[in-house]
Order: C-alpha cells, then structure tokens, then sequence
C-alpha cells in the first residue's frame, strides 16, 4: 500500500515508532533536539536497534538546520550514528515493513510546521527491499570509510570550530564569515576529498535547496503571526558569570512596600516599555536536564506597569548587593513558578526547534538564524516574545505544571 503524507507526518512517525519490533533506520541531513528524544525514547521503551545517517556541516550547525545536542544524545542512548558529505536523501524505515521517502527531514519542522510531501510505503515488498539494500550498503561503506562513525570525540571538535565561527560571525555583524568544515565520509568514487570550491558550491547548494511542494506553496510557509492586547516578555534572571545551578529552586524576589510585600522584576535600565497587565515568563540562566548552559523558563505572570519611582532604595541595596547593577523594578502582580529544580523548566532551545526566529517579535517571519536573532538582543535583559512563542510555552509549562505542581506569588 501507498500513502500520500502531507500535513500527517508526525502522527505517522510517532504510529511508525509504536509498532516497530526491531529496527529503525534513518537518513536526514537535518535533524532537531525534539525529534531526537522521541527517537531514544522508542528505542529505549521497546529495546530497538536504531541507526541514522546524517549530515555533519559547521554551516547546517549555525543555522541550527542540524543539532550537536540531538547528536550527542542519540550517541549516549545507544543510536549508532553516521556522517556522509553532500546527504540530501530523507528516508525512513522500520523493521523492513514500513517506509518514509520524500521532503521531510528529522526535524520539527519538517514533521510539524513545514509544506512537505512524502509516500508512506506499507508490506511493498520489493521497493522496501530495494530501499533496505540502499541503507545498508551506505552503512556499510560509511563503517569502513574515514569520519564515516559520528564519535564523541568528533562531536567534540564540531562543538569547539562551532563556538569559534558562532563568534565570529557575532563580530562581523554580517554573513560573510563562512566555513567549510564539513565532517563525515565522502562517498563519491571519483574522489574521496572535495576541493575548497568543490566545497563552496555544495554549501551554496544547499542553501538553495528548496523543495518543489516549499515553492509551489511558498505562501502558505509563512507562519501567521498571534498578537495579544498586551506585550510578552522573556525576562532572564542570573547573569553569565553567575548563574543559577542546575538543582536550586527559584524564588521570587521580595520587599515590602507601602507596607505590604511586593515581588520585583528588576532591571539595568528603566524598563519604561512595561505596560499593566503585560506578561511575563522568566528565564533562569542555568544548564538544563542534559546538562546544557542556557536560559529555561521556569514561572509565568503579570506585571504592573512600569514607574519612575521604582528604583533601588538603601534598604533594598543592603538586602541584595546585586541591586546596585539592577536598580529598576517593575512589580510582579501575581507569577506561579515551578515547585522544582530550575533544571526542569522549559528549555528555550525547545522553543527555538518549534518556531525557529518566530519566537521573537523582532525575528518573526524573517527566517534568521540564531547569530542574526543573538544580536538583536544582544545585553538585553528581557526580549518581546511572540503570541506564537507564548502558546507553545503554555502548552509546555501546562505539562509541567501538572506534573511538579508551582508556588504561587500574589503581590499586595
């Protein structure tokens, strides 16, 4: 039997990894933290042998296209992992049974949100059977091919050239700093090692690569932007020298004014942009679950708009010493934060793998990437977030909510 897959194919896939015996194989240049925990989480829960062949590009990297934390933590739940040069097949299969091919990468867009085509195969012996040969024979070379494996130590050099060209490219403020590094084995039999052109046309390539069914509906790609009556506010606590450790707790900050307790939002500058009711979602610079530096929200609420007077008194400066670098405040009316260790919040790469530079009211509809959208906000200590962004978070802090329970702060 074969099926037409268009708007259904995270349902199909997530069905696919349910009733899989034995084996998954995948080959997808791309690929997001999301779909990789879905992944470890069929292969652990039903004991199935599982490869995946990638694409390993510095460029796919920064573009977050492709993701050294799914990576690594497919490697660490056991998913033997292969790298090939110049990879654009998207193919799925499970236990010789059951086949995707088609437009969709591993990643959340293209199971969630992107315009993707793609024929799910079902007991068609003999095209299942040329497609499991097509597998195995890649896997077979790449085994035995040099940088062929994906290994630790790999991954470990790609982090460090990816910290350095992320920089860089920072400091350039534009798009011209560019790397050919690209890990895995190359497959082509005319030669084993691309040239420093050979390698700049494959990267303009697959910057070009746009798939038929993207461009016949290039206007339904377009994400509808969610507005509010209010502003949305990602508001960061901690600082990078200073963050909060994976286990602690979060507390809102508190000092009676006017003789009742008020719980502060503070800031470096006047935050004269807060208006009433806009709400907040505060970020703790932590590391999370899987041990990765990076903001995770951890409580949700509403703030009063902003005045001239809220600035930091002596008492205040006494009591908290940081205050002297985070004079403003605007007032917290009513926050529920996660009764749990901040470790457990919501990660705001999962945010980012969902909406890319949606998330953001500043990068919305722009298709940025992280470096573009990084130094937009660059020092800044609370970001617009997008309605879209916002209904995503709640559906993820629902979840946890339900699951740790949260401590409410109501200021009087």
């Amino acid at each position: 039997m074969i099926e037409l897959l268009t708007t259904n194919h995270l349902e199909t896939i997530l069905d696919l990894f349910e009733e899989s015996q034995a084996e998954i194989k995948i080959i997808s240049p791309f690929l997001t933290v999301s779909m990789a925990e879905l992944l470890c989480a069929a292969a652990a829960r039903r004991h199935i042998s599982c490869t995946f062949i990638t694409r390993l590009y510095l460029e796919d990297l920064i573009a977050k296209a492709n993701s050294l934390d799914a990576l690594e933590l497919m490697l660490h739940n056991g998913i033997t992992v292969y790298a090939v040069q110049k990879l654009h097949t998207k193919l799925y299969l499970f236990d010789g049974r059951n086949a995707i091919l088609g437009s969709a990468n591993f990643t959340s867009g293209g199971f969630k949100s992107n315009v993707e085509l793609s024929l799910l195969l079902s007991d068609e012996a003999q095209v299942l059977e040329e497609l499991g040969a097509y597998f195995d024979n890649m896997a077979r070379e790449l085994s035995s091919s040099e940088g062929g494996i994906v290994t630790p130590g790999m991954l470990k050099d790609a982090r460090e050239k990816y910290a350095a060209l992320y920089q860089s490219k920072k400091n350039e403020g534009k798009s011209t700093v560019r790397s050919i590094q690209m890990y895995g084995a190359s497959l082509d039999k005319r030669k084993k090692e691309l040239t420093v052109d050979e390698k700049l046309k494959e990267l303009d390539a697959c910057q070009a690569d746009h798939d038929l069914v993207c461009e016949l509906f290039q206007e339904m790609e377009h994400t509808e932007q969610i507005r509010y009556p209010y502003t949305i506010w990602l508001k960061f606590v901690g600082e990078g020298d200073d963050r909060f450790l994976p286990d602690e707790t979060y507390t809102l900050t508190s000092f009676p004014l006017n003789g009742n307790t008020a719980y502060l939002s503070n800031y470096p500058f006047r935050a004269g942009s807060v208006k009433e009711n806009d709400e907040i979602y505060i970020a703790a610079l932590t590391s999370d679950r899987r041990g990765k530096k990076q903001p995770v929200i951890i409580g949700r609420g509403h703030l009063a708009e902003f005045s001239s007077e809220h600035y930091a008194t002596e008492p205040m400066l006494q009591k908290y010493d940081w205050m002297d670098r985070f004079p403003w405040f605007c007032i917290i009316k009513d926050c529920e934060v996660l009764d749990t260790a901040v470790k457990n919040g919501v990660p705001m790469d999962v945010v980012w793998d969902a909406l890319g530079s949606d998330t953001y009211v500043a990068s919305f509809g722009r298709q940025e990437d992280i470096p573009a959208v990084a130094r937009k906000h660059y020092q800044k200590a609370h970001i617009r977030l997008s309605g879209n962004a916002k209904q995503f978070i709640d559906q993820k802090f629902d979840l946890l909510k339900a699951q740790y329970g949260t401590v409410e702060y109501l200021s009087k």
